[in-house]
Parts: C-alpha cells; sequence; structure tokens
C-alpha cells in the first residue's frame, strides 16, 4: 500500500514564481521582475519563461530564481497575481528601480 494520499497532489495549486533581471533594448539598467504561471510537467519552465519576458517585449532577460508557492500569498501585488496565474494566465509583475516602500 502506497503511503500518499489519494488526491492531494493533484489538488494542490502549484504556481510557479520566477524572478528576473530583464532590460528593454538600449537600456543600462535592469528591471525586476516576478512572473507567476502555471506550466505542464512536460514543459521546460526555463524556455516557456524566456519565451514570454521576449514577448513582452524585453531584449535580454537573467533569470534569477525560479520556486514554485503552493500556498496563496497574503500581500499584493503577489495575490492577485496568484489569482491570475491559477486562471490558466500569465502574471507579470514590474518593479520600479529602487522603490523599496516596504517598512
Amino acid at each position: 500500500m502506497s503511503s500518499t494520499s489519494p488526491t492531494a497532489g493533484d489538488d494542490s495549486p502549484t504556481v510557479h514564481l520566477v524572478i528576473a533581471d530583464v532590460w528593454n533594448e538600449g537600456e543600462e539598467s535592469p528591471v525586476e521582475v516576478h512572473l507567476l504561471l502555471k506550466s505542464d510537467e512536460n514543459e521546460d519552465l526555463v524556455q516557456t519563461v524566456l519565451s514570454i519576458l521576449a514577448e513582452e517585449g524585453y531584449h535580454e532577460a537573467e533569470l534569477l530564481e525560479m520556486g514554485t508557492l503552493t500556498e496563496e500569498p497574503e500581500e499584493e501585488p503577489h495575490k492577485s497575481a496568484w489569482a491570475t496565474a491559477l486562471s490558466g494566465e500569465v502574471a507579470l509583475i514590474e518593479f520600479d528601480g529602487d522603490d523599496e516602500e516596504e517598512e
């Protein structure tokens, strides 16, 4: 007998979080972005993310961190982005330079 619960893994809403620095063409300073998305196990997540960033018009990207979120974030903008990702769309959060408004 297996010690895993029958459908526990299938029902958990896993959302990928990718943090990247991106550059617009001609810009020297990067902009930090967070992408939240769902993907199939068979998909190459790195290639998918790079394609999304290229489609959004970014000229260059450096992926800094990749992970998964298994619980809904408590604070915005990630809370709304989580809901967007669960609906099957890609959520892209762009952060403005050095504006650190968190306490």
